[in-house]
């Protein structure tokens, strides 16, 4: 036989049977599924809640997306909030993560936000850098702090970058706040 008339043969790359498994992706799924057990265990095996799956997202994306308060308590476990937990904060503040600012609060960083003059500042750069969504989450799962006393002060600050959607939550803050303080009042009075 001659060799220009032998059919050529292709060498296709060996595949397994099973495709590889993928830790990053199945963290990812993990999250979407809200399945906080099987987050614990992949973090165990070594999943990094950072690593950015094809579509761009951490894991703690996925999670705060999708409000998985949960899910997110989970993947920060191995934060110690004593220590680095306002480092978080800042983190999820700045990157407008209001379920991430949720689950830091009620992992007991909301025992740190007792002092009213720090809250304050927290809530400063809320007002700032955040979105009307964490302006929402430290309001309701803070340490219930007044903000009506500040509210032209913290509607300044988000005014300066023009952000005014968390400007006007503030004032409608504020405005909730006054109302129920009159109903107090009103009550104490009859």
């Amino acid at each position: 036989m001659n060799d220009t008339t032998a059919e050529p043969t292709y060498s296709y790359p060996h595949r397994p049977a099973r495709t590889s498994f993928n830790i990053t992706r199945e963290l990812h799924i993990a999250c979407l599924l809200n399945d906080s057990e099987r987050v614990t265990e992949l973090l165990a095996m070594g999943a990094n809640r950072d690593a950015i799956s094809h579509a761009g997202y951490s894991a703690l994306d996925v999670a705060d997306l999708l409000n998985r308060v949960s899910v997110v308590k989970r993947l920060l476990a191995p934060v110690n909030i004593r220590e680095t937990g306002m480092l978080e904060l800042m983190y999820a503040i700045r990157q407008g993560r209001s379920t991430v600012v949720q689950a830091l609060l009620e992992m007991g960083l909301n025992d740190q936000l007792q002092d009213e003059v720090l809250f304050r500042g927290v809530f400063l750069m809320a007002c700032y850098i955040g979105t009307t969504f964490v302006v929402n989450a430290l309001v309701k799962y803070g340490p219930g702090l007044s903000i009506s006393p500040f509210e032209d002060m913290f509607v300044h600050v988000a005014m300066f970058l023009n952000n005014t959607e968390v400007a006007d939550t503030i004032r409608d803050i504020a405005d909730i706040e006054r109302r129920n303080m009159l109903r107090g009042v009103e009550v104490c009075g009859l």
